[in-house]
């Protein structure tokens, strides 16, 4: 393994000079660059670290008068940095950002760059997702690294057929199978959230397309007639609730850390597994080739009273790195060599090899893993809603995340979750002003 990964950095380090072309001459010209970084990256995960490692080091080897000091975080430790430093006005140079609310009190706050100036003329070198305004004027404060997917679910085709089952038609359905499979002591929907989001954006959000649709789910954000307390919320949030209850998910899914579930799932202790497209990069490297065979990208069967879209997954114009805007000259233009190197033709290639689904518009090589081609096809072939946490404020999911965990541990009712969010919602969202 690491000989493979040592090939792929010489032989990607050598396109980066390809790529690249004549752009290291012009940093060259002037003095060292010195920046700061904010990096979203799990380095407690030896694949994702390996790759990652492969990005850092191309770009020093084509950029040497850039030096990056980089910091790192990840999942909500990371906000809780980003946040802190926003709040001490200590934002670095250059960081990690999303282009909905995730991060919407840092962009919209006038300290984050502008990157239409630069990225002028590339629009149409990506999905046009990811060029999307991000800024009420229009503003691009970060340059996507890919479109994402954040509900997949992961299936054992291998496992189900020993099973003697087929993939769900209906939430009743999959409720019927679980027994079966916890007979052979599996785990049926392998998922965790500890730090929360996870069931919020990798769950929530898809089944909260599939209760409303996409005509109420854009009314709601607005307060236009609906409402999160509405009888479709409600419903969304009773498939989790029904799913906790009848022993579906990961035994003790609400102490399990990031990560944990993916084990699960690779080492076949479970039959399905929920979670985010990003985890094809993870499959890539962790799962044998065997394994890639029977593993399919499937999303959640249809729920009781559906109004929306069957197999339908939620979505957002990925995330990606911005700069602050106290940045001008050789500094802006070092930060923006990084932010293009990242998300533009020569990281997404690397990025490519490894799992990614790039939002620049990339070939498709025809030794691409087969994790990936299948992520690719899922993403074009499948609907999507929205992210909850992309269109409604962050602060709002220090509301919600704990309300489904309380749900799911029998402490409160879908109903209640449903009041109270909407409450916080209507009196402080900024999307209902």
């Amino acid at each position: 393994m690491k000989k493979a990964i040592a090939l792929v950095a010489v032989l990607l380090l050598s396109a980066a000079f390809v790529f690249a072309g004549g752009q290291e001459e012009a940093v060259e010209e002037v003095g060292k660059v010195k920046l700061t970084m904010l990096a979203y990256k799990d380095l407690a995960d030896p694949v994702e670290a390996a790759n990652w490692q492969i990005v850092v080091d191309t770009f020093f080897a084509t950029h040497p008068n850039i030096e990056i000091d980089i910091e790192y975080g990840f999942d909500e430790p990371f906000h809780n940095k980003l946040q802190a430093m926003f709040v001490a006005d200590q934002l670095p140079d250059i960081m990690f950002l999303w282009p909905g609310k995730r991060t919407g009190q840092v962009t919209g706050s006038g300290k984050i760059k502008d990157l239409r100036p630069w990225l002028k003329g590339h629009e149409d070198e990506f999905a046009a997702i990811a060029v999307a305004a991000q800024g009420r004027g229009g503003e691009i404060y970060e340059l996507p690294e890919q479109v994402t997917d954040c509900h997949v679910m992961y299936t054992n085709e291998k496992l189900m057929k020993e099973l003697g089952l087929t993939f769900p038609k209906t939430h009743a359905d999959l409720l019927a199978q679980g027994a079966k499979i916890r007979a052979q002591n599996l785990i049926p929907v392998a998922m965790t959230n500890k730090t929360q989001w996870q069931m919020q954006s990798c769950l929530l959000s898809a089944l909260t397309e599939r209760a409303g649709g996409m005509d109420w789910y854009d009314r709601v954000i607005v307060g236009d007639n609906a409402s999160f307390a509405d009888p479709e919320f409600v419903n969304a949030l009773s498939v989790i609730d029904e799913l906790a209850k009848e022993e579906m998910f990961s035994p003790g899914i609400n102490q399990l850390d990031y990560g944990q579930a993916l084990t699960s799932f690779v080492t076949e202790e479970a039959v399905y597994y929920i979670d985010g497209g990003w985890r094809a990069n993870n499959m890539v490297g962790e799962l044998t080739d065997e394994q890639k065979e029977y593993v399919e990208y499937k999303t959640y069967p249809d729920i009781p009273n559906q109004k929306g879209t069957s197999g339908s997954t939620a979505s957002v114009a990925g995330t990606g790195y911005g700069m602050h805007s106290r940045l001008e000259g050789a500094e802006a233009d070092a930060a923006w060599e990084w932010i293009w190197f990242y998300s533009g033709p020569v990281g997404s290639a690397i990025r490519q090899g490894f799992g990614a689904n790039p939002a620049y518009k990339m070939p498709t090589p025809g030794k691409l893993d087969i994790m990936v081609k299948k992520l690719i096809k899922f993403v074009a072939e499948t609907p999507a809603g929205y992210v909850i946490d992309a269109v409604m404020d962050a602060e709002g999911m220090g509301v919600l995340h704990p309300a489904i965990q309380e749900m799911m541990m029998g402490k409160k009712t879908p109903q209640q979750v449903a009041e109270e969010y909407e409450a916080w919602v209507a009196a402080n969202d900024t999307s209902r002003k």
